[in-house]
């Protein structure tokens, strides 16, 4: 699962590169020409149109593009089967939008003839293409405004075309069709010959003319509207970026479920709520977990299991109900907003390689076919193992044996909107690594100028090990020329107890690491080569899963036991923390000087780092106003966080420890078992990973938007995309006027 992530050594995995070059999958990419006829070149349809070649057609009209298409998109799969003379792009002559449709044309009609009956059905970065022979060739813009100003006169209106119908078959994103006729003779757009013939009776004309200077002025006087839409549209959009902004990075939790007297479905999320964790991984689709789940407001990453791929990666039926049963099923009340396939595949089962990019394509088409392509993202978690040397970063590539699938997964997440799901531990990293890096590199703690971790390439300074990781991936991702994808970290974490050889699995350095990982995630940065990018990541992980097999440390990742009790103290901040399992508190003895009592509290809440802001006026812990209430909160907040590094109740004296909870009324003592959210010292606290509301000083960061928010961003992107379907609607008739009615 998650073994040696960080390999320093220099030892390849096995060569599985046959495998991934036989590798079938429904997703273009472009690697080299001859890909494109994985599925085997079936024979030329020459001829089979009959007439002599100057009556075949030699443009195609390729329908389906995604808006970002560009013209190099298209010609490297289509100049395979010929010269090509012109590739066209149209855009929406009022708002310069593309249309969603090309034109490819060929110097050669065979080869037209011949690139329609290969290509049609085909994906192109994401998008199952419509190829049809289009009736006539590129037209100038002139030509184009000129029809626009007297298309009514001349359009003949019996005439309705099947292409851009309001159907979902001509959906921004295609649905999913298991079985598609390759022959499409009813969608052949070259006229027959005796409608070559333009022999007209003068009687029809003048009802023609009435009937286009209708449609022109109804289209002339909506068209302001439509534009006021789309200018609305933006101003949404930017709205919901506000939000999106807003909510800032975020930690979230996985759960595994190799765990003695694992709780309740329920409870599980009950401890979830009251530690305020909004995000989740499931490492399967358990029925019990996502009904409880639902209206909870956690968003849910759900799994595919590894023994589910092969299944799913052979059959899209089988994608079809996996979507129905465990996403479809569940939402809108369970938040799901991604879908993991397998885990860590490449280096775990490679036997499952060649149908795992194939099985994300049949999940994927099966979303869109269910309209939930835009909520749902699919991506695949993949160990560090398949990066080889990953220092320094910008030197780090691909194991050279998975390129070819990776390459696939890159192409299929960039075409989908979605992210590259990485498994990292800094644990793995430094145990595995013989002492090249020092501890503190892992934890994230600061190191001495001389031993600082810099890139010699970039001369990019490293302060983390995690950081380190997440930079390598993405300089594997630039090697291989695709950039913009996102990198979530899908586990990470450090054990907390280990056996005898295993010095390095304590509570301290599970402490620290885990409290570091939190600060550094939620302050909303990137990597070196990515710093405006926040890297989300969940920890793994929720409770010990202590019927796994493996060494002691491989059985207590946890944060929790399953009561809900936190295994060790754990810092969210300066000011904020969760806490142990604890039953002794440490409190001001009644009779101590006060002056000793002062000068133990100014230590406890300067040097000592204890948070004392629950003792200030108008807090909590305020009353009764005397030395020895203030102290006792003090010295207790202190001796909590630090006593699993050492730490002593004593205080020159003053202090005294005691079993009897000090906590009263409103005010609840750090450790007390009767702690619940938002009420340790006034301040809003997690008692796990998750967004918090970090106080201190006279500023305030928010880093947790609230359900409300979130609605209204979801609710704001899909209004935006109503309007723009509304106006992809209102123009598909006009843009099929500039480009493929007869020439009467």
């Amino acid at each position: 699962m998650r073994h040696y992530m960080y390999n320093l050594s220099t030892t390849s995995c096995p060569s599985l590169h046959a495998s991934v070059i036989a590798t079938t999958s429904p997703s273009y990419s472009p690697s080299p020409p001859r890909g494109y006829g994985r599925r085997g070149r079936s024979p030329s349809p020459r001829g089979r149109y009959g007439g002599h070649s100057r009556d075949l057609p030699t443009s195609l009209l390729v329908r389906n593009l995604r808006h970002d298409c560009r013209p190099e998109d298209l010609r490297r799969p289509f100049e395979q089967f010929g010269a090509l003379k012109d590739i066209y792009l149209p855009r929406d002559y009022y708002t310069g939008e593309p249309r969603g449709f090309g034109f490819v044309q060929y110097a050669d009609p065979h080869d037209a003839a011949e690139a329609k009956h290969h290509m049609d059905g085909r994906v192109l970065l994401g998008r199952e293409l419509t190829v049809v022979f289009a009736e006539e060739n590129r037209k100038k813009p002139i030509d184009m405004r000129s029809r626009e100003r007297t298309r009514g006169r001349f359009r003949d209106r019996r005439r309705s075309p099947p292409c851009y119908s309001r159907s979902p078959r001509h959906s921004r994103s295609p649905p999913s069709r298991h079985a598609r006729s390759r022959s499409h003779s009813r969608e052949y757009y070259s006229p027959s010959l005796k409608r070559r013939h333009h022999s007209r009776s003068a009687s029809p004309q003048a009802g023609r003319y009435r009937l286009g200077l209708v449609s022109w002025s109804v289209s002339a006087l909506l068209r302001p509207v439509f534009l006021d839409l789309m200018v609305l549209g933006n101003l949404l959009l930017f709205i919901a970026g506000i939000f999106s902004y807003a909510s800032g990075a975020f930690v979230g939790i996985n759960i595994g479920t190799d765990v003695s007297n694992m709780p309740s479905a329920p409870e599980v999320v009950a401890i979830l709520k009251a530690n305020q964790i909004t995000h989740l991984r499931l490492y399967d689709a358990d029925a019990h977990m996502l009904k409880a789940l639902a209206d909870s407001g956690i968003e849910v990453m759900v799994g595919v299991t590894n023994e589910e791929v092969l299944g799913i990666g052979e059959s899209p039926s089988k994608a079809a109900a996996w979507i129905n049963q465990n996403v479809a099923a569940y939402l809108p009340s369970t938040n799901i907003t991604s879908i993991a396939v397998g885990s860590e595949v490449l280096t775990s089962i490679p036997n499952l390689v060649p149908v795992l990019v194939p099985a994300m394509n049949y999940l994927h088409k099966a979303l869109v076919a269910s309209n939930l392509n835009f909520q749902v993202k699919v991506s695949t978690p993949q160990a560090m193992d398949i990066i080889p040397r990953p220092f320094p970063p910008s030197t780090a590539t691909f194991n050279s044996s998975w390129s070819a699938t990776v390459y696939q997964i890159l192409q299929f997440l960039k075409n989908t909107d979605s992210y590259y799901m990485l498994n990292a531990y800094p644990y793995f990293g430094y145990t595995s690594g013989n002492g090249i890096f020092p501890l503190d590199y892992a934890l994230f703690r600061s190191l001495p100028l001389v031993k600082q971790i810099v890139d010699p390439n970039t001369l990019s300074h490293y302060d983390s090990m995690f950081d380190a990781l997440v930079d390598a991936t993405y300089y594997s991702i630039e090697a291989l020329n695709m950039s913009g994808i996102p990198i979530v970290v899908t586990e990470t974490g450090w054990p907390w107890l280990g056996g005898a050889n295993e010095p390095d699995a304590t509570a301290d350095n599970a402490e620290t690491f885990n409290s570091n990982l939190i600060r550094r995630v939620l302050n909303d940065s990137g990597p070196p080569s990515q710093p405006k990018v926040p890297i989300n990541t969940y920890i793994y992980e929720l409770f010990n899963e202590d019927k796994r097999p493996g060494p002691v440390s491989e059985k207590n990742w946890g944060l929790f036991f399953t009561n809900g009790s936190a295994v060790y103290t754990f810092s969210l901040s300066t000011s904020n923390q969760i806490t142990g399992n604890n039953s002794d508190f440490c409190v001001a003895k009644p009779n101590a000087d006060p002056g000793k009592l002062q000068a133990g509290l100014d230590w406890a809440c300067g040097q000592g780092g204890a948070s004392c802001n629950a003792i200030q006026e108008g807090q909590p812990c305020f009353l009764p106003n005397t030395y020895q209430n203030h102290a006792s909160y003090a010295y207790n907040d202190y001796y909590q966080k630090k006593r699993s590094v050492g730490a002593t109740c004593d205080f020159d004296g003053t202090a005294a420890m005691t079993t009897a909870d000090p906590s009263h009324g409103s005010c609840k003592f750090t450790g007390s078992s009767t702690i619940t959210p938002n009420s340790i010292g006034g301040f809003t606290t997690t008692v796990a990973p998750g967004p918090v509301t970090l106080q201190g000083g006279s500023g305030t960061m928010n880093l947790q938007v609230s359900n409300t928010q979130s609605l209204i961003s979801a609710f704001l992107a899909l209004t935006l995309q109503a309007i723009r379907f509304c106006i992809l609607l209102s123009d598909s008739t006009s843009a099929e006027d500039h480009y493929l009615t007869e020439n009467d």
